[in-house]
């Protein structure tokens, strides 16, 4: 769980919100897409790569990424999706992780904290890294990769950077 200041809040004595971080259930699509329409066309392109992503076709995978043998995650603030993110096995011992929050919400550590659960999840899963193709201009994203305190590496290829996150065996 993490708490965040409310949208718009700053300050001593700004308004908190209680951010809840769970793994996403079946019945989360529609909140899902609530947060993917939300989404501007900025952030749909850094997070997909195109502006022109079929938004039902990510909602259902979002909604299901055991189907791969995957983890999803939902960011609440009551019954809205504020947040989100997956991690996906694409190796034996490794797995790609993305995620997406909502413009307001950005910058209060719920990128951080959703990462920090993936990364949990993965070497739960006995995977020794994860990793993201980032496009070079999506700041954000980079800067949640390089803080995390997992060693990390990063590749660029044109205009996206590779970042992975060596993790250690579980304990």
């Amino acid at each position: 769980m993490t708490r965040s200041p409310a949208p718009g809040g700053s300050g001593v004595g700004a308004a908190r919100a209680e951010v809840v971080v769970r793994e996403v259930r079946p019945g989360d699509r529609e909140a899902l897409a609530s947060l993917f329409e939300g989404l501007d066309p900025e952030s749909r392109f850094l997070r997909w790569f195109t502006g022109g992503i079929d938004l039902l076709q990510a909602e259902d995978w979002a909604g299901h990424p055991e189907r791969v043998g995957g983890v999803g995650l939902l960011a609440l603030v009551g019954a809205e999706a504020v947040g989100h993110a997956v991690l996906v096995p694409d190796a034996e011992d490794r797995g790609e992780v993305a995620f997406e929050v909502a413009a307001p919400w950005r910058r209060q550590g719920i990128a951080t904290s959703l990462l920090d659960r993936l990364v949990a999840a993965a070497r739960a899963r006995g995977l020794r890294e994860v990793h993201a193709d980032v496009l070079g201009e999506n700041a954000d994203m980079l800067a949640v990769m390089r803080a995390h305190a997992a060693p990390h590496a990063e590749q660029t290829d044109g205009s996206v950077t590779h970042v992975s996150l060596v993790l250690e065996a579980p304990a």
